[in-house]
């Protein structure tokens, strides 16, 4: 595989979401993307989703997710899992000892997981990367 880094110019000063305020005329350093985004190289990889049972959680089709799977899913983090043969992308929650995995849309259910499913974590999702 070949891995390209690419260093983007990062300006040091935050940019208000409010109000206009001057910029600076001046860079302070380069902002590497991948060592910004990636913890963990070996364990982590991208994937495009598709559907819109996250779009609450600021997720939406197309978009592409950054997931880690040296890190430990705790509750409430959002995972990349496999259910029953198929991945899906939900908010991962545990309530009165039982597992759930939740969506970020009205329009869909919570599934709880029962020890009949074939269910697995396959990675924590650290970031979301789509276009505005």
């Amino acid at each position: 595989m070949d891995e390209k880094v690419l260093d983007i110019p990062f300006y040091q000063s935050d940019v208000p979401a409010g109000f206009p305020s001057p910029a600076e005329d001046f860079m302070d350093l380069d902002l590497n993307l991948q060592e910004y985004l990636v913890q963990h190289p070996s364990a982590t990889f991208c994937v495009r989703v598709t559907g819109d049972s996250m779009q609450n959680a600021g997720i939406f089709s197309g978009d592409v997710m950054i997931i880690d799977r040296a890190l430990e899913p705790k509750n409430n983090t959002i995972v990349l899992a496999v259910l029953n043969g198929e991945f899906t992308v939900k908010r991962i929650q545990k309530k009165s000892n039982k597992l759930y995995l939740k969506a970020e849309n009205n329009d869909f259910k919570s599934i709880e997981i029962t020890e009949e499913m074939n269910f697995q974590v396959w990675g924590v999702v650290t970031h979301i990367i789509h276009k505005v």
